[in-house]
């Protein structure tokens, strides 16, 4: 291998690795320009669009990948069959979001009549400039009188 071709995959090498660099601190940086309320409006629209039986617009906000997993028809059985309570909530309260990356994590909370509160927490995925709903984790149902923890005023 002659000497510039040496110097010209060491300087592709270094342009490579500059480009990581890159790449990693702008990922870091994103949780530190999202504002929460960016997130807060994602799973709203969505939870609207699912009251209003629009399963294309519900499924406009979730992500590439999460669309690879399930075709439309699929992601409105899910809806029905593994998330009705979520679709019956009369409110939702949202709690500190942590990013990691081009990842946010934040917990969610469904106030249904009667008092029980579902918990989940949502994955979003930052792609396309936009972000999208990757998946939610639905946890156990609470019974109706049970304090929150928090301050009150």
């Amino acid at each position: 291998m002659s000497r510039g071709a040496k110097i010209f995959l060491l300087g592709l090498l270094f342009a490579v690795c500059g480009a990581g660099v890159w790449w990693q601190q702008r990922s870091e940086r994103l949780g530190e320009v999202t504002p929460p309320a960016l997130l807060y409006e994602v799973v709203l629209r969505q939870m609207t669009a699912f009251r209003s039986d629009d399963f294309a617009g519900a499924y406009r906000q979730v992500s590439s990948n999460f669309q690879e997993r399930f075709n439309i028809q699929a992601f409105a059985e899910l809806a029905h069959t593994e998330y009705p309570g979520l679709l019956r909530a009369d409110r939702v309260e949202f709690g500190a979001v942590h990013f990691q990356g081009r990842h946010a994590l934040m917990p969610a909370y469904f106030f249904l009549p009667g008092d029980d509160v579902i918990p989940c927490v949502y994955i979003l995925v930052h792609e396309e400039d936009v972000w999208k709903i990757d998946g939610v984790r639905v946890l156990r149902r609470w019974p109706a009188g049970r304090r929150l923890s928090g301050t009150r005023m």
